[in-house]
């Protein structure tokens, strides 16, 4: 088990340390490719690797740069350790304290349930990576990247396609008609990318290039100027490091203490610890005044004109799939047959008996529980934007939290993101209100509370939909859709 615990928690430190150079690099425009290594921000040299351990080199150069003395801002340790935190917090409430169901229960140990359950624990590292990294930039730029969206739903599509053991029926599964239903969709989801994808780029291609000129042209390449140096006590504080890094040291020694315990108990409070860290440095982010407040404000009060006009074709665009998924739905309604055999192929089971993972696999099933998930949870949200935009005639949310509102239900399913997305707007009001007297702007980043949120869910997904309004709400939602 300590083993398990170290391994996960350098995974975790080093997947929040790439995350940090995407973090500056995307929003500046930089490539993750070139240059391949980091470097000052400062006085651009390049960082040796022993000088680029996450936590480690920060505490042993005493958050300087080796080179220049310029002191390293602290975001870099907070999201390591952030990282770190998430993936052990995961790991508490998959397998040390059984605090989800539909998970293997082996008497033989953690290594044991990794063989069955790694796909969708994997899938849930990414999902919480990804949501990590799009809430530290939608907090300084209002900006969702699609891009850590798409990743983590195709990730999710192939890790739950893979994840199909006989224990897994008691996690988030759809019933049969559900599944077809959303299968449908996806397809004709599939269809419009496919066909907007050639459009674009043929559009791009008949589009002839004219050269631009060139102002500076003849005239002496100025010389580099070094990066302004980053103020390493805002955004966020040193404090919020060290309370990160201490976080993550306890709940690593409380985690290798409870784990040789026969009653491990579940993860309530050492789940707490860290969503109040997370829900305090949301807060604190939020109070900094950034030129991208005005700026996002201005750009939808810019597009307010036009916005009930592009609500209709996002409209437009999803008919297709809604289309399918009517013709999905009549199919299997109609009984007979035909549904009878959409049922038999979505469990046809493919046994590869020399893997443990797939010795009765279904992979549509699978594919089948990530389709749902994507589907009606991104239903939900265009649901919610083309309505209410179409009746304040501005935009009332934003594609890219729809992106994140998908990406969750296709890995966690759609009760966990549904969910999510209700306690998203309490906690966002919460936070606005509370953010208020620092702060006077109309503008809300959501992507954070709706990261912080699906963290929230998951964990304490058990406790949730046990309690009675919740499960008779999730229940007849679910007899709808079956």
């Amino acid at each position: 088990m300590l083993w398990w615990l170290t391994f996960w928690t350098a995974l975790g430190l080093c997947v929040g340390s790439f995350l940090n150079a995407v973090i500056y690099r995307l929003p500046r425009h930089g490539s993750l490719r070139i240059p391949r290594w980091s470097a000052c921000p400062a006085c651009r040299h390049r960082i040796a690797w022993f000088d680029n351990l996450p936590i480690v080199s920060f505490l042993l150069l005493r958050g300087r740069c080796r080179r220049c003395g310029v002191p390293i801002a602290t975001r870099y340790m907070v999201i390591e350790a952030a990282m770190a935190i998430i993936v052990l917090v995961l790991l508490d409430a998959f397998f040390i304290s059984d605090a989800r169901a539909g998970l293997s229960r082996s008497p033989f140990g953690l290594t044991d349930e990794l063989t069955f359950d790694w796909p969708i624990f994997l899938a849930h590292v990414i999902l919480f990576a990804c949501l990590l990294c799009m809430s530290a930039i939608d907090l300084e730029h209002y900006w969702v990247d699609v891009r850590f969206t798409n990743f983590a739903v195709l990730l999710g599509f192939v890790l739950h396609t893979l994840w199909t053991p006989p224990h897994s029926r008691e996690w988030i599964r759809p019933g049969d008609a559900t599944a077809v239903v959303a299968l449908f969709a996806v397809f004709g989801l599939a269809i419009v990318h496919i066909v907007r994808a050639y459009w674009t780029v043929h559009a791009v291609e008949a589009t002839p290039e004219e050269p631009a000129e060139d102002p500076s042209a003849g005239e002496p390449a100025p010389e580099a100027q070094p990066a302004s140096r980053p103020n390493p006590f805002q955004a966020p504080s040193r404090g919020f490091a060290w309370a990160a890094c201490l976080l993550l040291f306890g709940l690593f020694v409380g985690l290798a203490t409870v784990a040789r315990s026969p009653n491990p108990g579940k993860p309530n409070a050492r789940g707490l610890l860290p969503v109040l860290l997370f829900f305090a440095l949301i807060l604190r982010e939020s109070t900094i005044a950034r030129s991208s407040d005005e700026e996002i404000v201005a750009a939808i009060e810019e597009e307010r004109s036009s916005a009930r006009a592009t609500a209709l074709r996002e409209l437009a665009l999803l008919l297709p799939a809604v289309a399918l998924g009517v013709l999905g739905l009549a199919l299997m309604l109609r009984g007979g047959d035909v549904a009878e055999r959409m049922s038999d192929v979505l469990h046809a089971r493919i046994p590869l008996p020399g893997l443990s993972l797939l010795r009765n696999w279904t992979p549509l099933w699978g594919l089948g529980t990530a389709a749902a998930g994507f589907v009606i949870t991104g239903a939900v949200g265009w649901t919610v934007r083309i309505l209410f935009t179409l009746w304040f005639g501005k935009e009332a949310f934003g594609t890219g939290d729809i992106h994140l509102m998908a990406a969750a239900g296709c890995v966690a399913g759609w009760p966990v993101a549904v969910l999510g997305f209700i306690l998203a707007s309490v906690l966002a009001l919460i936070g606005w209100l509370l953010v208020l007297p620092f702060k006077r702007t109309r503008a809300l980043p959501l992507g954070p509370w709706l990261s912080l949120s699906f963290f929230i869910v998951v964990i304490f997904y058990e406790p949730l939909v046990h309690s009675s309004l919740i499960r008779q709400m999730i229940e007849t939602a679910q007899y709808l859709l079956t």
